[in-house]
């Protein structure tokens, strides 16, 4: 099992992307106080509730890299004297702006994962993801995933679909294949500056389902320009092993879910967090213990079943879709998935996919022959080298 907890360092970003989900206007870098606190308090939990878990810290933000390096230099050095017999791995999602070589050589030494934002080619991807002072960010991310992936290091990319690429995923494709990077593909939330911005570039509820199926066609089908794409395989995994396989899909994914802000307040997701209405308490005043137990903590835990969704044919794999995203659209965490006409579609997708290519072979029990079925773990294997 994999305990995750993203940590937000700072809500301050160096780029000013249109759809940014970030609702915090505090500006603060997380101390070194909250830090201890923070990774100690992660390890104790662990070994009390979950002792054979593994702690996944996600550094996300705003910008995580503006905290600097000596804060993740800290970071590692108390993650070495708390962890004990805890295993743990971490990963940061970036725009990718700050990278250099002191960054590539602490990723390389202390093991880090690194997932860069960007929206498929320069036309597409500055449209949105650009600076205060409105120019594209593409040429320095193109610079930054090429010099992390020449180092070897284990790097992914992450898209968010919205009404401006939504017809150009074919050239996203062609790009992900070109960079020879795996990659991710999310729609917008709406939160944030993407608040003022959905109307203009955000999708409707059932709109997500073409380009995510468009894309997701033309990855089933590839051969010598496949890339791994993580929404895709789990989401393929999900209809062969008939239960979710990401926090997307899962019934209770606040048991082994959460996320700390930069002033320690804690939260389900990271999407909700700057909103106190959301937070279980203060990592500075309370254990990671007591702040799972709290009453919101628990209620998020034993979310109720949105009445269609109980009778749906995709419920053992979604469960009402994303917690956070019902909470940013609706306010109302117990509320269905905003995308959730989308994702019915998704997954009825995947199942005629698979019964057109390998009905013999297709069953929601079947999880344990997919790979000599698709062959995912060479392709997986072949993407990496």
């Amino acid at each position: 099992m994999i305990f995750t907890n993203v940590i937000k360092p700072t809500h301050i970003c160096n780029l000013a992307c249109k759809y940014c989900y970030n609702d915090d206007v505090r500006k603060p870098i997380m101390t070194m106080d909250t830090l201890d606190r923070t990774i100690e308090e992660t390890f104790s939990y662990l070994r009390s509730n979950y002792p054979e878990a593994k702690a996944s810290f996600i550094w996300h933000g705003g910008e995580p890299m503006v905290a600097r390096l000596d804060f993740y230099l800290n970071s590692v050095r108390l993650q070495k004297k708390y962890s004990g017999s805890v295993d743990y791995e971490n990963s940061i999602q970036t725009n990718g702006i700050l990278i250099d070589k002191d960054w590539l050589s602490f990723f390389k030494e202390h093991d880090f994962k690194v997932s860069i934002s960007i929206d498929g080619p320069k036309g597409i991807n500055d449209k949105n993801r650009v600076d205060h002072r409105g120019k594209g960010s593409f040429d320095k991310i193109i610079q930054s995933i090429k010099m992390v992936r020449d180092e070897d290091i284990p790097l992914g990319l992450c898209v968010v679909i919205s009404a401006d690429n939504a017809e150009h995923v074919h050239e996203i494709y062609d790009l992900m294949a070109d960079l020879r990077v795996p990659f991710n593909i999310v729609p917008m939330n709406k939160s944030g500056s993407a608040v003022s911005a959905f109307n203009e570039i955000g999708l409707d509820a059932d709109e997500f389902a073409a380009p995510w199926i468009a894309m997701y066609d033309r990855w089933f089908d590839a051969d010598e320009d496949y890339v791994y794409c993580s929404d895709f395989v789990f989401k393929t995994r999900a209809i062969l092993a008939g239960t979710a396989v990401d926090c997307f899909g899962l019934q209770n994914c606040a048991d082994t879910n959460l996320s700390i802000d930069p002033c320690g307040d804690v939260y389900a997701c990271a999407t909700l967090s700057g909103d106190k209405k959301y937070s279980y308490g203060n990592i500075n005043t309370s254990s990671l213990s007591e702040l799972m137990s709290s009453p919101l903590a628990i209620a998020y835990r034993n979310r109720a079943t949105d009445s269609k969704c109980s009778t749906c044919k995709w419920q053992h794999v979604c469960y009402g879709g994303c917690l956070a995203r019902a909470h940013k659209f609706f306010g109302d965490y117990n509320r269905r998935d905003f995308y959730c006409s989308s994702l019915y579609q998704i997954y009825e997708h995947i199942e005629t996919k698979l019964l057109s290519r390998i009905p013999e072979a297709y069953s929601r029990r079947s999880a344990n022959r997919m790979s000599s079925v698709i062959n995912f773990n060479r392709k997986e294997k072949q993407n990496e080298k």
